[in-house]
């Protein structure tokens, strides 16, 4: 759960403690976005931040300057919606290209790349300090954009993750060569998302690599978390039902029994993820109305169905080459979600391989895809 690359709390403090009084350049911002210098992570700091977070082989050879960078994307109702996100740029240096990385499940809102929690000063640290321009979007209902988060609603978050990158590029200095994509859990899925949106409309993708990611939603997915087979799995569904319900229009009960969805109405406006946990019941079926369960359990029809179907990326055919990096004992996202998609696109003739990368767990999957994904960022880049 939350998706904080490494010690996040650990990071933060050390982060405070070797923080100098080193200030990013200002930026001269285009039309519609906004610019505030957050911090400079030195090549020291850096290092040593690396080191405590467990990522081996990797360093950083450049300063790093940090950014919010609030922008916004044309919403369904053709209004402008707010967003923000983290970009970070190497220091001294030209960026290469853009990578954009799109970070895990957050329930909280103030949990997010552009504050920048550990997630945001990881992969900054891992991009911009190895000479790229490194952009990490909150998505839409997290940071500073308003409202309820709507968790796995593809219209909300694929759009938002390509305007940022859209937004980026639009920087003085910031090259509009084919961006890299990288994320982890509902990351890894946002990534195949931007993917998707990014080849729809003709633009180049040097790469994706996501990281845990969820990819048939309705063979797999759902069923899994409905099993329980992770702690987690409650608070994905309960999640997915708070967001969906909102985003679709539909009240909360339609999905969830009237004590439940109190309860996760409540929780889901600001309590901590353990007191959510520990709050949700351990058995996920114990949430929902007698009237979802009857149609999950006999394929009839229901709104919260139709909505993961909606999420579903099966049909897509991925045309830049895919990494699917997972762990071999993640119970969050089961490592069959990589290698189900491996088979099927393959069948369509789609450069896809699912990556291994040893026996871990949900969040140390991304800690031990990292050097992987940065190495064959270099492949990628060498070969062009």
């Amino acid at each position: 759960m939350n998706a904080v690359w490494s010690a996040g709390l650990l990071l933060a403090v050390v982060a405070v403690l070797l923080a100098g009084c080193a200030r990013p350049r200002p930026i001269e911002a285009p039309p519609g976005v906004q610019i505030t210098p957050l911090r400079t992570i030195s090549t020291l700091e850096a290092r040593v931040l690396l080191a405590l977070s467990g990522v081996k082989g990797l360093s950083a050879a450049h300063a790093v300057d940090c950014y919010r960078m609030n922008y916004s994307m044309v919403g369904a109702d053709g209004r402008a919606v707010p967003l923000s996100g983290l970009l970070a740029l190497p220091r001294g240096v030209a960026p290469r290209r853009v990578v954009s990385f799109q970070h895990g499940t957050s329930t909280t809102r103030d949990a997010v790349p552009s504050k920048p929690d550990g997630t945001g000063l990881a992969a900054a640290i891992l991009f911009a300090g190895n000479g790229v321009a490194l952009v990490a979007p909150d998505y839409p209902g997290m940071g500073g954009s308003p409202g309820k988060h709507p968790y796995y609603v593809p219209d909300a978050i694929g759009p938002s993750v390509v305007a940022m990158i859209d937004a980026a590029q639009r920087l003085p200095g910031v090259p509009d060569t084919p961006v890299f994509l990288s994320g982890f859990s509902e990351g890894g899925w946002a990534t195949l998302l931007a993917l998707k949106l990014l080849q729809d409309r003709g633009t180049p993708v040097l790469g994706a690599a996501p990281v845990a990611a969820p990819v048939d939603i309705t063979h797999i997915s759902l069923p899994a978390a409905m099993r329980g087979g992770s702690a987690s799995h409650s608070l994905y569904l309960a999640y997915a039902a708070w967001g969906q319900a909102a985003w679709y229009g539909h009240p909360l009960d339609s999905v969830l029994t009237a004590e439940q969805a109190r309860l996760v109405d409540r929780l889901f406006s600001g309590a901590k993820p353990k007191e959510i946990l520990t709050a949700l019941p351990a058995e996920p079926r114990r949430l929902f109305s007698p009237a979802f369960l009857e149609a999950y359990d006999h394929g009839g029809a229901h709104w919260y169905l139709d909505a993961f179907a909606a999420a579903d990326l099966t049909g897509m055919t991925p045309k830049a080459p895919v990494r699917l990096y997972y762990g071999s004992q993640d119970t969050d996202v089961i490592p069959d979600e990589a290698l189900t998609a491996q088979r099927l696109w393959r069948a369509k003739g789609a450069d896809v391989t699912a990556v291994n990368v040893g026996p871990v767990g949900h969040d140390p999957s991304m800690l031990a895809a990292a050097p992987h994904i940065f190495a064959w960022l270099r492949e990628l880049e060498a070969a062009r």
